[in-house]
């Protein structure tokens, strides 16, 4: 059964919102900054089962895409474009699984799933597997990667 209204209501207020807390915040509980734009947070989740794995967030609080102007929408997955592109130069996966869903993060973001060379393409993607957390060196190393590709990546066109 779906949340009640009272319980949606809550889950969607800004004033409670996970993301809207600490997505602008260089490291929290569940990730770590790799980059922003005018319209979104690009973050490294702390679970690496899936070497790469990463959140695209958009700045603003909105439930739904369907709530966003066109225009908007299109820097926002323009933003996901861009941070797949990083993350296949970093962790040379074979395919980027995306994931947009909201309904227990009411905010919207986008999971990017790196599928790679010893993973199951027959099984489906799972954001709860693991969790692999890796040694904070390592985990530090891939942030200065990803950040380091970022930068020195190019926009995708019209931005």
């Amino acid at each position: 059964m779906w949340w009640s209204d009272d319980e949606w209501e809550a889950l969607t207020a800004a004033e409670q919102c996970g993301m809207c807390a600490d997505a602008h915040l260089l490291t929290n509980e569940h990730s770590a900054l790799i980059a922003t734009t005018a319209t979104s947070y690009v973050r490294l989740a702390r679970n690496q089962h899936h070497a790469g794995y990463s959140l695209v967030i958009l700045r603003e609080h909105v439930v739904d895409m369907a709530e966003l102007p066109s225009d908007q929408l299109s820097k926002f997955w323009a933003d996901v474009q861009r941070a797949a592109r990083v993350i296949d130069e970093v962790f040379r996966s074979k395919k980027i699984d995306y994931l947009v869903m909201g309904h227990r993060m009411p905010h919207l973001h986008c999971h990017l799933l790196p599928q790679h060379a010893t993973d199951d393409p027959l099984r489906n993607v799972n954001i709860a597997d693991g969790p692999t957390r890796l040694p904070s060196d390592a985990f530090d190393a891939a942030v200065a990667a990803l950040h380091r590709a970022w930068e020195s990546s190019e926009p995708p066109l019209g931005r």
